[in-house]
């Protein structure tokens, strides 16, 4: 196997592997398959595959909808453990996302079957080519990649420049790791920690788009006229927040924002048993 052929096969095998899972209805199938087209992605718009990078990126998005919902029941099931939301409540807003979840758009059966046999094509394609110039394309990708970073946490108070923080983070995470597997050196380091990184902003997102969503199953239930639903919504959203602001300092700090959280640490409750402390 020429060594430059191992990038593009590496990324092919990840996105049959998760793509298996999928179809054999694994419980982290959604999310293994959207990491593997991330991977794809990554790789391609840093070597210049607008089209492959595109096509990735259009999957993902399909499958953002059922994957958020994956993660909303796990937490919904963690703050039912602590009895933060009464047993029937909790039911009452699973049997809604699982109404989402079986709406058309957002049936986890419409994977792109189509799309994703075009992307095996060309990865396969890709894999038998051996450009001289790949590894230094890549390194100058992630020297961007890494420049990016502090740039898009220029505002730590916005949700908005926090989650791009997040995604720049994965796409660097993921070039170093390409770089590694091609035998670029003294690279461990710096890909655990922005795994470590990554982990903390991710379980910050997932906490916020929880509340989010409780918040719109909130809205819903006050139009149905359900007030006792709505009550208890209320109480689980308003105890959710020190947690959610306990996530972002802690990623913030993660990021070595220093004295740009100052602010965040101010209004923020620690609490040492919230709902993302272990279902994230």
């Amino acid at each position: 196997m020429a060594a430059k052929n191992v990038l593009w096969k590496k990324k092919a095998s990840l996105l049959d592997k998760a793509n298996r899972a999928l179809q054999e209805s694994s419980p982290e199938g959604i999310h293994d398959l959207r990491v593997a087209l991330r991977r794809v992605s990554a790789t391609a718009s840093a070597l210049g595959e607008r089209s492959l990078a595109k096509k990735s990126k259009k999957i993902v998005r399909s499958l953002s909808a059922a994957r958020q919902i994956e993660v909303d029941r796990k937490l919904l099931s963690r703050v039912r453990e602590l009895g933060w939301l009464p047993d029937e409540v909790a039911f009452g807003v699973d049997a809604r996302w699982s109404a989402r979840l079986r709406e058309g758009e957002k049936d986890v059966s419409r994977v792109p079957e189509a799309e994703l046999q075009s992307l095996r094509r060309k990865l396969a394609r890709f894999a038998k080519k051996s450009p001289s110039d790949l590894l230094p394309r890549l390194e100058k990708a992630r020297t961007r990649a890494e420049e990016n970073l502090s740039k898009e946490l220029s505002d730590p108070a916005s949700d908005r420049s926090l989650h791009r923080y997040r995604l720049a983070v994965k796409k660097a995470r993921y070039l170093a790791e390409d770089l590694a597997l091609m035998g670029s050196p003294g690279l461990e380091t710096e890909i655990e920690g922005k795994k470590a990184l990554q982990d903390a902003f991710g379980r910050w997102n997932d906490l916020r788009l929880f509340r989010r969503d409780l918040e719109k199953a909130r809205s819903e239930a006050e139009r149905r006229g359900t007030v006792t639903f709505v009550s208890e919504l209320d109480r689980l959203i308003s105890a959710l927040e020190p947690a959610v602001e306990s996530a972002r300092a802690q990623a913030l700090r993660s990021a070595g924002a220093g004295g740009a959280t100052a602010k965040v640490r101010r209004r923020t409750r620690r609490s040492s048993d919230s709902p993302g402390s272990r279902a994230s």
